[in-house]
């Protein structure tokens, strides 16, 4: 199942969103208020929970400056990566959206696809503060 959020413009030029996207810190501040947990595992992992849902590990798996970033999931059930796409818009400004692409059942797909849209979306637009 491959979902694709919608585009935020970012107040900062490509590279120096891509190097905050690089610092694992900084993903705390980007999560959407609903999540209930989030630790730092080490540089380049970290976990977190929405509230009533199980944990999940995430870990930056590639960078490819000042394009792209991956994260994929580690010890899930679920095997998934979420890739974040920066292009410049401008001089002063750069795009960014995300995109979740995942292996999942017919069954959990219908059961997870709305909240996992609403969830990229957030998290693409939160990315702008």
């Amino acid at each position: 199942m491959k979902l694709i959020s919608k585009i935020s413009q970012i107040n900062l030029i490509d590279k120096v969103l891509f190097d905050s996207l690089c610092l694992i810190e900084n993903y705390k501040k980007i999560m959407p208020e609903n999540v209930s947990k989030f630790e730092i595992i080490d540089e380049e992992s970290f976990v977190f929970s929405i509230k009533g849902m199980p944990a999940i590990k995430l870990k930056i798996s590639e960078k490819n400056m000042p394009s792209k970033i991956i994260l994929k999931s580690l010890d899930s059930k679920i095997d998934f990566s979420l890739t974040g796409f920066i292009s410049p818009s401008n001089d002063e400004k750069s795009s960014f959206h995300l995109e979740f692409d995942g292996n999942l059942n017919p069954m959990l797909q219908m059961m997870v696809k709305t909240p996992l849209q609403s969830f990229i979306n957030d998290l693409s637009n939160r990315v702008k503060k």
